[in-house]
């Protein structure tokens, strides 16, 4: 991809994906409560977030384009394989909106052999009512469905288990 290119597809997840008139004040911070959502995995099943209450959860949004997401990706397979077993839930919602097709996402996401559940968020409505204004952009939710640490930006495994012992 060019320089050119990138820089179209930077504008465009920025005016277009992310409205112009988006206020980051009204974006999900830690200490509200997350907005619960359904919405079709890559495996074609749905995924309610409130069915996940009760548990701790890695919320994080992200594309199969940005590099810093699929360095993301990586942290989050070794963090899930790790903590999987103690009830620790990983969601990852695909703004499939900005993406060129979501049959990539599905190869991406089958290629990288991900472990844990990705939504594809089709219309970008739920990157919109989060007010995602960056990606990647992750949360860390407690059992309760309190946002308790909001990352701009990669997160890795080692960063998910000092916010684990912050819980």
């Amino acid at each position: 991809m060019n320089t050119y290119s990138l820089l179209l597809k930077t504008l465009l997840i920025i005016f277009i994906i992310f409205p112009v008139h988006a206020d980051s004040s009204l974006a999900l911070e830690k200490g509200e409560k997350v907005i619960d959502f359904t919405l079709n995995t890559t495996e074609d099943k749905k995924l309610n977030l409130g069915n996940l209450k009760g548990n701790v959860m890695v919320l994080t949004f992200w594309t199969t384009w940005c590099s810093y997401c699929q360095e993301e990706m990586a942290e989050l397979t070794k963090f899930y394989k790790e903590k999987r077993l103690d009830g620790i839930e990983v969601v990852g919602v695909n703004i499939t909106s900005a993406e060129n097709s979501q049959k990539e996402v599905i190869h991406f996401v089958k290629q990288s052999k991900l472990p844990f559940p990705v939504v594809l968020d089709v219309k970008g409505e739920v990157s919109k009512s989060y007010q995602v204004i960056g990606i990647p952009t992750s949360y860390i939710i407690d059992e309760n469905g309190m946002i308790r640490e909001k990352v701009l930006g990669p997160i890795t495994a080692e960063m998910l288990h000092q916010a684990l012992l912050d819980l």
